[in-house]
């Protein structure tokens, strides 16, 4: 779907240029055209967002119907979604379903400005699918994907330090081959 809405701009884009190039007059509506093209692709990139979520949402429901439950919706939520490479701050999330059932959760990205700013995009998903959720703390990761390296480390000033050692074991079980996934309680 991206693919096909940078193609699409693309080859919106290749034909204003061509009409613009031989149009003297069309010069002016030339920015007015670029920031449609643009506005419009940013439209169809949220509703892709809004439809994997509403899928999501979907599966879980199916499998809630088919007598999954509280243990299935928690399943289907991914432990560990991180950046592939880079130093990141992330999040050590606890999802709560019906029942006593929980499940933690980590969430790490390098696009993050702040801790809160991870959560504020995790939270909405997890509303939608009546999975109450809090933060237990956070911190910051340094992945090394080419040299099968994770280090944990610091904590948040808003959500305070994350049990690393959690966060570490959830690593290690979607990582099984990495040579190193540490943490420390030092820095930030």
């Amino acid at each position: 779907m991206v693919l096909r809405c940078w193609v699409v701009i693309w080859l919106m884009f290749c034909a204003v240029r061509s009409f613009v190039s031989t149009n003297a007059a069309a010069k002016c509506a030339l920015p007015v055209i670029y920031m449609y093209s643009t506005r419009h692709f940013l439209c169809e990139l949220r509703q892709l967002s809004s439809a994997n979520r509403t899928a999501f949402s979907r599966q879980v429901s199916t499998m809630s119907a088919e007598g999954g439950g509280a243990e299935a919706k928690l399943a289907a939520i991914p432990d560990v979604e991180i950046d592939p490479d880079g130093k990141f701050k992330y999040i050590l999330i606890r999802c709560h379903g019906p029942g006593d059932v929980s499940k933690d959760i980590v969430r790490g990205f390098a696009w993050a400005e702040f801790h809160d700013h991870i959560y504020g995009k995790v939270k909405p998903v997890l509303d939608e699918l009546q999975i109450r959720s809090e933060v237990l703390g956070g911190g910051k990761m340094t992945h090394e994907s080419a040299e099968k390296k994770i280090h944990v480390y610091g904590k948040s000033t808003g959500f305070g330090q994350a049990d690393h050692s959690i966060t570490v074991e959830k690593l290690k079980k979607k990582f099984p081959d990495y040579s190193s996934i540490t943490f420390n309680n030092e820095g930030y």
